[in-house]
Parts: structure tokens; C-alpha cells; sequence
């Protein structure tokens, strides 16, 4: 195996024999002159088909959560029916991040579809408990099971890969639309926005999700949605940009977003505008 290009002392990009690209993981991988041949004893972990753009966490994330998480993403894998994104183990490490930082600083964040997900994806709701139980027992905290079950089990569904259906006018209508969102959150926000950052990428796969829903006819609604005045009203420049975001989703696809929509994109600029 050769590495290519260095993420961190023990992360580097790779290509292996084969001519596949890949990420590894390992003790001094990443470190020295790149080009440089890797020996496989020194590899402990190998992620293919991962999108640049996670690249950065990868750097960012504790290395025992990234490997917690690939281990639980493996888990996953053998019990589902569906295919999921090899980008998976990268997100669920940064929900598992978080997570583990919301318990050490006792913050309590209301979990998206609560308890309802149990009864709409109950195979991913227990999976979601066996993770919360390797958390606890792994990081030693305490963890709300039922919370954090409901918050790991859409972050299951949302990784699932379906054949995808969209012609070249429907790419290049999606295409317009993401140019767009940052100029508007720059108009609104006044703030420069990174696309290369996590945080934006995963406000971009939140896009993309919503778009899905509005094709299948598949609108968020949950008891979420009675938060919305709330969280509008304690962030009303956000408020104003979410509601500007959504105009030209409408606009664009003739679709209206529900006050849930708008809360979780209220969300994300948040985190997308956060100094």
C-alpha cells in the first residue's frame, strides 16, 4: 500500500494494490515525504469510497470515537436489509462526537422525531440502543438511552443509498439551487460561508434529504415542528435566512417546507455561521 497524501501523523490518503483509492488509519501513516510505501502490519483501519469533503473530520475526530464508530457502522451493516454510504462511519463518529460532548457538559438537545422512531424504524432504534449502551460502557457517561436511540436511528436511515432516479435536468436544477444557498446565507447572514467545512457538508447532505422528501411527498412532520416559534424568535436572523432558502426551494420545486423544515435548516445556518 502507498500513501499518497497525509491527513494527520496517522491518517493518510492511500492507493492499494489494486489502484483503489482509500483512507488509512494507523500509527504514523501519515507522517514523513509523500509518496511512501505503508506496511500493512502498521494499518489498523481502511475506509474506501469516503467523499473528500469528510476529509477534515477525520483530522478533527478523537481517533478511539472514529474507531468506535467504524466498529458499530460494521454492526450496522450486517443487520439491515439496505446498503448504506460508505461515508456512514465518518458521520455517525461526528453524531457520536457530539453526543458524547452534549453528556460531559449536561446538555440536554431535544432529539429530531422523538418517539416515533421507534415504530417507524425499529430495527435501527435497537441498533441505536446497543450503540448508546457501547458509549456508555466504552467513553463512560451517562446517556439518556432513549434520546440518543431515537437521534442514531434517522442518522442510520438517512446513510441508506437508493438507485438513484433523478435525470440530468433534475441534477442541474439541485446543481443551481446549492450555488445559491451560500449567497443567500451571505446576504442574510452577512457571513462568509466555508463549503469545504464539515459543518457545511453537512448542512448540504441535509439539502439534499429535504429535496428527497419533497420528490417522495415525504414532508418532515413531528411534534418538532411546535419548537419552531421558539427557536425563531431566539434566532431571528437565522429565522429570516431559513424562510429566504426556502423561498427559493419553493420557487424552484413548487413545493412549501413545513415549519419542521424550517427549524433544522434555523439549525444548520447556526452551525454553518458560527464564528
Amino acid at each position: 500500500m502507498r500513501a499518497t497524501q497525509s491527513i494527520n501523523h496517522n491518517a493518510a490518503i492511500c492507493e492499494d494494490d489494486a489502484g483503489h483509492q482509500l483512507i488509512a488509519l494507523g500509527r504514523g501513516v501519515g507522517y514523513g515525504k509523500m509518496p511512501h510505501d505503508v506496511d500493512l502490519a502498521d494499518i489498523q483501519r481502511t475506509f474506501y469510497g469516503i467523499d473528500s469533503r469528510y476529509l477534515a473530520f477525520i483530522d478533527e475526530v478523537d481517533p478511539d470515537v472514529l474507531e468506535f464508530a467504524a466498529q458499530l457502522a460494521d454492526i450496522v451493516c450486517q443487520q439491515i436489509s439496505y446498503q448504506l454510504s460508505p461515508n456512514f462511519p465518518i458521520t455517525l463518529a461526528d453524531h457520536i462526537q457530539f453526543a458524547l460532548k452534549r453528556a460531559r457538559e449536561h446538555m440536554v438537545v431535544p432529539m429530531p422525531l422523538g418517539a416515533e422512531v421507534e415504530q417507524a424504524h425499529p430495527v435501527e432504534y435497537r441498533l441505536g440502543e446497543l450503540a448508546v449502551r457501547g458509549m456508555q460502557k466504552t467513553f463512560g457517561v451517562r446517556l439518556d438511552a432513549k434520546r440518543e436511540a431515537s437521534g442514531i436511528a434517522p442518522s442510520i436511515v438517512n446513510a441508506a443509498v437508493a438507485p438513484s432516479q433523478r435525470g440530468a435536468r433534475a441534477i442541474k436544477r439541485e446543481d443551481i439551487l446549492f450555488k445559491k444557498i451560500p449567497k443567500i446565507i451571505h446576504r442574510e447572514m452577512g457571513a462568509e460561508v466555508d463549503e469545504n467545512s464539515f459543518d457545511y457538508t453537512r448542512f448540504s447532505t441535509h439539502i439534499s434529504y429535504l429535496l428527497e422528501r419533497i420528490a417522495k411527498g415525504e414532508p418532515l412532520e413531528t411534534e418538532n415542528a411546535g419548537l419552531f416559534e421558539a427557536i425563531a424568535a431566539q434566532y431571528p436572523e437565522s429565522a429570516a435566512c431559513a424562510r429566504a432558502i426556502a423561498r427559493e426551494i419553493e420557487a424552484t420545486y413548487d413545493a412549501s417546507l413545513t415549519e419542521e423544515e424550517l427549524l433544522y435548516l434555523i439549525m444548520h445556518i447556526n452551525r454553518v455561521t458560527a464564528s
